[in-house]
Formats: C-alpha cells, structure tokens, sequence
C-alpha cells in the first residue's frame, strides 16, 4: 500500500474533474490517498468529501480557490494574457506552500491531474518522489513553440506522465520519462442506464414528440455554443437542442468581458429569431443521464482541439455524435461509422449532418451501436482500472 498524494487543479465538474474523480475511486481501494482540490467552487470538493466518507485512507485537504498553474494548452489562455499571468504568479506565491505540504505528507507518490501543474516537478520536495502527472489536455499550436518547449522539458523531469490519447503521447514526443496512455473511463456507479428516452424527456420537462441534439458545454465560444444554436435556428427541419452547461445568466456574470460580450451577442441572437422554444437549458449537472438519455445525438462543435469525454459516454447510450474534425478525435470517432466528424467553424455542416441522422433512423441506430462498441472496447473502467494500478505498482 502506497502513499499517495494527489493534486487537482480545479472545483468544476468538469471533463478532467470526472477523470480525477475516476482515478481517485481507483487509488483509494488500494492505497492511502491525501487529496488536494480548490476550496471554491465546492462542486469536486464536495464530491471528494462524500467519497472520503465511504473510504477511510482517504484524506481531504483544500487549498483556496486558485492554484498556481501554467494554463497554456489548447483551448486554454494565450501567453501573457491577464489570466496566464496571474496563474503563472501564484506559481511564485504558492511555491514554498507546496514545498511544505509534500514535506509534511511525505508521500510516496506525488500525482498532479493535468499539465497545467507541470511545474511542480521544480518542487524540491517534490523530485524525490516517485512523480506522475495526468495530462487532460491536447497541446496548444505548434510543438516548437517557446511555452510548449518549457511544459515538455518540465513534463520529462516526470517520472510517469499519462495522455488520453496516442495522438496526444507522439505530439508530446517525451524522451525521459515514461509516457503512458490510458483512456478516460466510465465508472460503475456514475450513470443510470435504466431509463428510457420517454422517461428522460419527461424528467426534464419536455415533449417526447421532437428530435433532440445533446450539446454539453454550455455558453462557452470555445465549444462550440455559437455553431450549435445557429444550426437550430437555420436548420429548416424542427430540430431541438439541450443545453447542458453553463447558461446565459452564469456567462453574463463573468469577471471576463469577452465571456460577457460573447454571451450578450448569442442571447440577443435567439431573441432577434424567435427560437427560444427550441433550446432547452438544463444547468450544470453533475449527473447526465438523463440527457444522454433524452437525446437523438450528441453533438461537439469545439473550435480548438479538446479532449471529447461526452464521446465516449454517449456511446453508453448507444447516441451518435457529431464533432469537429481535429486530429486528436480519430482515435474516437470515425466518420460515418460511430458520427459523423465536420469542419471547424461550419456550422452548414452540422445542419447538414443533423438532418441526415434526423430523416434516417436506421443510420442513427447503427452509427449509435458502434459508438456503444466503441465506449465497451475503450473506456470502462475494469481495463482502465487495472492500468492505473500497475502504474502505481511499477
């Protein structure tokens, strides 16, 4: 049994807060673990604590709402935008805190749960710990870049570094420490597969009698938003949307004006259309099986590459998906096979595809099935599981 201490760089339950907590419930059957999260938002912090309840070697410990971090990846800040600068000075503030805590934890295995916190490979305490760091992000432009230099040559003074993806392993192109790739995976408890489309619809309120398109991101430029709601509106079939994520009142109170003016453009937008009665926003949940459930398909838009968990877990639902086509997504999806994949930007496209899965349910159901093989093949959680044992055991 190891001691395990475990660093993670955000409160939201977001796509890379479902990978941690994921891991988490892994190490903790097997291992001592000292968890470290952001004190606000509550959202993983609440959810770590209620896991600690059930698991007694595991401990809790939160450390503020901001943790030092070099946001540089794709989707993420641009070099010396306010927000990187800010991140990368509490590097400078937090130093000698995180130097203290691994000291006083004196742990075995120090793991961070993004590439964001690659720099505390610089922690002294830290470099005579066994390391791992769990990258959950896709690199941000090219590899030759000064910012990617620095978070390669910090991420090779790892020990262990993890990717989603292949893709994402051979971009990287680490040469001292040992890459690995294990999958994001689905755990046993984390969705209800009992209910019905019916039911589902019903739960949220809405009428069984339309085709249904998933969004998951909410009001965010960076995934898509825009594209998805214009497809709505110019599509010329009756094509719903459900809005997981964010909405229009959480982005108008945004510290960032951009955020605000984006959100500020897209809402006046809906308004000028009329189409309201189209998009159905359900808020950020923290479980989703209801609108896997609900949906006709699942749809991504992202405008820079990102990792795609709402993929695979769609494939549990046996939904189809429609995606941005970037390279990091043909590990998981395959044009025409399990969704259909479509420029960036182009939101014709998306049209185009919506009308087709929603005129040919054969085509839906089949493409739906694959996808389904496609999440049993990759990402559940007895294969993924074991892998992360034995990294820990090596």
């Amino acid at each position: 049994m190891a001691k395990i201490m475990f660093i993670h760089h955000s409160g939201l339950i977001g796509g890379a807060g479902v990978s941690f907590i994921n891991v988490l419930e892994t190490l903790v059957s097997l291992h001592d673990v000292y968890v470290f999260v952001p004190s606000d938002p509550m959202d993983i912090l609440d959810r770590v604590k209620k896991l600690s309840e059930k698991n007694r070697n595991l401990k809790v410990f939160s450390y503020g709402r901001r943790i030092g971090a070099l946001t540089y990846y794709s989707g993420g800040d641009a070099l010396f935008s306010p927000r990187f600068i800010y991140r990368f000075l509490l590097i400078l503030c937090q130093y000698n805190y995180w130097n203290k805590r691994i000291k006083e934890i004196n742990p075995d295995v120090v793991i961070t749960n993004s590439k964001i916190l690659s720099w505390m490979s610089m922690l002294s305490e830290w470099k005579t710990r066994q390391s791992i760091c769990f990258v959950r992000e896709t690199m941000k432009g090219n590899k030759s870049s000064f910012p990617n230099r620095v978070i390669t040559y910090l991420l090779n003074t790892h020990c262990k570094v993890v990717f989603l993806s292949d893709y994402d392993k051979k971009k990287e192109g680490l040469t001292k420490a040992r890459s690995y790739v294990i999958h994001d995976f689905i755990s046993d408890n984390q969705f209800s597969l009992s209910l019905s489309r019916k039911q589902a619809l019903k739960s949220l309120g809405l009428s069984s009698d339309y085709f249904y398109a998933l969004y998951v991101g909410g009001v965010s430029e960076m995934k898509g938003f825009d594209l998805i709601i214009q497809s709505i509106v110019k599509s010329s079939s009756d094509i719903h949307l459900i809005v997981a994520g964010n909405d229009f009142d959480y982005a108008l109170s945004s510290r960032n004006n951009h955020d605000v003016k984006y959100a500020k453009k897209w809402e006046r937008f809906l308004n000028e259309n009329d189409k309201n009665n189209q998009i159905h926003f359900v808020g950020r949940l923290q479980d989703m099986s209801m609108c896997y459930a609900a949906c006709d398909v699942m749809t991504f838009p992202m405008r820079d590459p990102h990792q795609a968990r709402p993929v695979f877990e769609a494939g549990l639902y046996r939904k189809p998906i429609i995606i941005t086509d970037f390279e990091n997504i043909n590990e998981f999806v395959q044009n025409g096979y399990n969704g259909f994949t479509v420029p960036k930007n182009d939101y014709s496209a998306i049209i185009d595809k919506l009308e087709i899965l929603k005129s040919d349910i054969n085509l839906r159901e089949r493409m739906g099935r694959n996808n389904y093989t496609n999440t049993l093949r990759n990402h559940m959680m007895n294969d993924n599981c074991k892998l992360v044992q034995k990294l820990i055991e090596e």
